[in-house]
């Protein structure tokens, strides 16, 4: 049985119950330079805002670059790879759709909104500058976007060109509804929804490799193993590794060590906890393996990038 040493997905929930709406600037490569393949329930909106990278969206490949908008429908995996040398900044707002769908449904809900939830119809993937509609939505992202407070900080990398002056306004939600119900009409009218024309296999392909995911997520602090993940799948081990490789583009073990850098690079730009405990408690036990693989995903030293995100280490400076 092959181990897969300690040291994606399907995210947590984004925003809160009473205000599923959550919005991540992020600054390629410090924020990340491999976003690792995950889904979630909730309709992300993106803009990028400058530079170029590849986001792989659905099994499809897609360079995208400034002014560009990413609509990324619910259930839909999902990954994103920088450039090497190239800075891109990407502002992206994740909301669950039951945000804009009543008790009672109504024809809005029936039409519009269900299909998409369900999956029966789907988001045109990006949008690029010139198309019919383009200009619009993005004036409303952008909009949407200025109302919703960074929940990644990224001002300390990159100052945003979204500023909302003045305190926070009467019926601040009730606006946010209707930008997002605007964001869907003008997704309607012109044309970026489309019928879900993915064959059963498609679905089945893409549940297994949820389920694998949501599995490496919820354990990747602990030891796994391939058949562990492979009976998941009910593949044999050469069928889910060959499998795995395929639709994510790295091994079962490039994965989930990826994954569990992520997780130590987060905790190393939001607390001043020393590297060998962000290390440990995302499964490397190897401290010198794990400073050995941050710098290969990040370009740079733990450390180092503990100061790009705008922190240090107690006692560096002495």
């Amino acid at each position: 049985m092959e181990k897969i040493q300690p040291g994606a997905y399907r995210e947590k929930a984004h925003g809160d119950i009473l205000m599923p709406v959550r919005r991540y600037r992020c600054v390629a490569p410090y924020s990340y330079r491999e976003l690792p393949l995950h889904w979630h329930e909730e309709m992300e909106a993106a803009w990028i805002e400058e530079g170029s990278i590849r986001y792989d969206i659905g099994f499809e490949s897609f360079t995208v670059q400034k002014d560009d908008i990413l609509l990324i429908s619910p259930h839909v995996l999902h990954s994103a790879h920088a450039f090497a040398g190239t800075e891109m900044i990407s502002d992206s707002l994740v909301f669950h759709l039951d945000l804009l769908g009543g008790q009672i449904p109504d024809a809005c809900t029936i039409r519009y909104i269900a299909p998409i939830q369900t999956g029966k119809y789907s988001f045109v993937p990006v949008i690029h500058p010139g198309r019919p509609g383009h200009a619009e939505l993005l004036s409303c992202l952008k909009e949407l976007l200025s109302g919703v407070e960074d929940a990644n900080g990224s001002d300390r990398l990159a100052p945003s060109t979204l500023k909302r002056g003045g305190e926070r306004r009467e019926g601040e939600e009730l606006y946010r509804k209707e930008l997002l119900f605007r964001l869907f009409r003008l997704a309607y009218q012109y044309g970026f929804v489309v019928k879900n024309g993915r064959p059963a296999a498609g679905l089945e392909r893409a549940e297994k490799l949820k389920e694998v995911l949501s599995h490496i997520q919820t354990h990747y602090m602990e030891e796994l193993t391939i058949d562990e993940l492979s009976g998941l799948c009910h593949f044999s081990r050469a069928h889910f590794m060959s499998f795995f490789h395929r639709y994510t583009g790295m091994t079962c073990v490039e994965y989930i060590n990826r994954c569990r850098l992520y997780h130590a690079a987060q905790l190393l730009a939001e607390t001043d906890r020393p590297v060998m405990e962000a290390a440990l408690e995302n499964g490397f036990h190897n401290i010198s393996y794990f400073n050995k693989k941050f710098r290969v995903l990040f370009g740079m030293t733990p450390r180092d990038y503990r100061k790009a995100a705008g922190r240090l280490e107690p006692g560096a400076l002495q």
